[in-house]
């Protein structure tokens, strides 16, 4: 079953790299868009998150954005930014699945491509790790170029390798339904202005709660319920913020991902295209209310975008 499965998953690709021939990114994104939302996207004329994530992809090839989607560089980036302390430690770089030693891991390790989205493989107990399933996994996703996969040009022209890194252990001794398993800090200009803070409880139900830099709870979700029951806000949260906005003080947007627990916090991806381009935002209007924050709009008929912010940060 599961070899049936990655040859669907060979030809499903396949058919994405030939579609790349056929289909503009433009023609793709306002297709997906529409499917999604049931409504057309204003992409080439962006004024919703959406839409200018959407008009980044297209328009906006900033090579450096290739550097922050590459898992190895931007550990150089956050480096020089913030420091080695903040970067999960690094256990091992390999170009094949093969050179890994794994006598030399440790009991419980992250795997990971470095070019791609969603291939990190968890393990929390050598003993009992199904490697060649991990193998067949990772080896997949080295020969997959996650741009026709997804149409976000900066995974593109990132050489393919292998990872891995010091398994976090977010829940020790904690209640996974009140701890965070990850924080989402949204940056404009440089700025946080809101955060998702992510919560999987007991019966692996899953919650976005959203909030401003206050930790007040925003009046809206991003795809997921919100918790019935309030969350501390973290003894770390200060300090979430101004790490991510160190990292993001030269983009005029991105998603700053972080890890903490109570003595560390822990630096997790740079993400450029959230959800590629399709958030679920709800209501609606707070769509094109996070739009007026970016202060890049990249609107072609205007020389200088006028930029509109709430007066207070979210």
């Amino acid at each position: 079953m599961q070899y049936h499965n990655f040859i669907i998953k060979k030809i499903e690709y396949c058919g994405k790299v030939m579609r790349s021939f056929f289909v503009s990114d433009l023609r793709y994104r306002q297709s997906k868009y529409s499917r999604e939302f049931n409504r057309v996207a204003s992409i080439i004329m962006p004024a919703s998150l959406n839409e200018k994530i959407n008009h980044r992809m297209i328009y906006d090839h900033n090579p450096d954005f290739t550097l922050l989607a590459d898992k190895v560089k931007v550990r150089d980036y956050v480096r020089d930014k913030i420091g080695e302390h903040y970067l999960v430690p690094l256990l091992g770089v390999y170009e094949k699945f093969d050179d890994i030693d794994i006598k030399l891991l440790p009991q419980k390790f992250v795997i990971k491509c470095t070019h791609d989205s969603g291939s990190a493989i968890i393990c929390t107990n050598k003993n009992h790790f199904n490697f060649s399933k991990a193998k067949k996994k990772i080896e997949f996703c080295l020969r997959r170029n996650m741009y026709y996969a997804t149409r976000e040009w900066h995974y593109k022209n990132i050489k393919p390798a292998v990872i891995c890194e010091k398994y976090i252990d977010l829940f020790l001794e904690k209640d996974k339904s009140v701890t965070p398993e990850i924080f989402r800090l949204h940056c404009f200009s440089g700025q946080v202005q809101f955060v998702e803070v992510d919560i999987t409880d007991e019966n692996k139900k899953e919650f976005v709660n959203v909030y401003n830099c206050s930790w007040q709870l925003l009046p809206f979700t991003v795809g997921y319920p919100t918790t019935d029951y309030p969350l501390e806000k973290p003894v770390k949260f200060a300090k979430l913020i101004a790490l991510a906005e160190k990292l993001a003080e030269d983009i005029d947007y991105c998603r700053v991902d972080m890890y903490a627990t109570d003595d560390e916090i822990y630096f997790s991806e740079i993400t450029l295209a959230p959800c590629n381009g399709r958030i679920k935002i709800k209501p609606l209007s707070w769509d094109f209310r996070l739009g007026e924050l970016w202060e890049a709009a990249k609107d072609k008929s205007a020389e200088e975008k006028i930029v509109r912010f709430f007066g207070v940060r979210l």
